[in-house]
């Protein structure tokens, strides 16, 4: 499928969240969004983060100069962290057209913790983004009410990494969701993980449009738990990751297209912009599975105290 910027319509009536808006195709994201007028605001862990990446985003698009880019505080890496971003939010709005869960880490250090007391991918990539985006749903479903299908949005990053997770797929019966299990495996539980509940959310809320798109491989700051060789990076970056603008245009697709009706709400999409039928892993496929996962997230966060 053809999908650029340019095909991506007004949005001056609409507010959107982007989590790690700070950097990659996050900050991507949101540049393009603030351009064409959204009123955006860019969740990170700090000001300083924030600050700089507006200083990078007017610089890059001068179009965003003036537009409305507003900062969030977010950390996913606790209950508590997410809950309060999403207060805070909700203090300031009172719609919500397009959240963009599309912040995330990849390749911790095998046994990480987060503390709360779980692997910390798992806790990032998974858990946290569940915490912000349930206390989100009023404000969501608000936005839905007496309007047209994917009026409100939920766009959940996914990735074909899901596909590293063993084939007994995510240990939900580990205290830690994981600890023991090499790092590439937890990235793989976590972007699973994503998956199932992206389908959960159409299953359990489907006024809002809920999609997990996978923005292909992607020269970004991701990478920089791996601890790749630099020669061996620069030759990647070139033949392998693509720009962050290609990157971010599937997930952008998800976030402001027309064209994707009830039917497909809950699907993963891959690059370049297209639905995709055949998922990373088999567990992406078994929604009782997928409801055990929604029910350990509302628990966990209940043990948070942060229901």
């Amino acid at each position: 499928m053809s999908f650029s910027e340019s095909d991506i319509p007004d949005l001056h009536d609409k507010v959107a969240v982007v989590t790690g808006g700070n950097s990659g195709i996050g900050k991507q994201t949101v540049a393009v969004l603030a351009t064409k007028g959204a009123k955006v605001y860019l969740a990170a862990r700090t000001k300083e983060k924030y600050e700089q990446a507006i200083n990078e985003i007017h610089a890059s698009h001068p179009a965003a100069v003036d537009a409305q880019i507003l900062f969030l505080q977010l950390d996913l890496s606790t209950a508590a962290g997410a809950k309060a971003a999403a207060e805070d939010f909700k203090a300031k709005e009172s719609v919500l057209h397009i959240l963009y869960n599309n912040a995330g880490v990849m390749g911790t250090p095998k046994g990480k913790l987060s503390s709360d007391g779980y692997e910390y991918q798992w806790a990032v990539n998974a858990f946290g983004p569940f915490v912000f985006t349930y206390h989100l749903l009023p404000v969501l479903e608000q936005t839905a009410e007496n309007a047209p299908f994917g009026a409100a949005r939920i766009i959940n990053t996914a990735s074909d990494g899901a596909k590293q997770a063993p084939k007994s797929g995510i240990p939900l019966d580990d205290p830690t969701v994981g600890s023991s299990a090499t790092r590439f495996e937890c990235y793989g539980h976590s972007k699973l993980g994503i998956i199932l509940i992206t389908r959960q959310l159409a299953e359990r809320y489907p006024n809002i449009l809920s999609l997990a798109p996978h923005p292909g491989p992607v020269r970004s700051d991701l990478t920089r738990e791996l601890g790749i060789p630099r020669p061996i990076m620069w030759i990647l970056n070139r033949v392998v990751f693509k720009p962050v603008q290609y990157g971010a245009l599937t997930q952008l697709y998800a976030g402001t297209t027309t064209t994707i009706d009830h039917s497909k709400n809950g699907s993963y999409l891959i690059p370049l912009a297209k639905l995709e039928k055949k998922l990373p892993h088999s567990q992406c496929y078994d929604d009782q599975f997928g409801k055990k996962v929604w029910d350990w997230n509302i628990e966990a966060m209940k043990k948070a105290g942060c229901d």
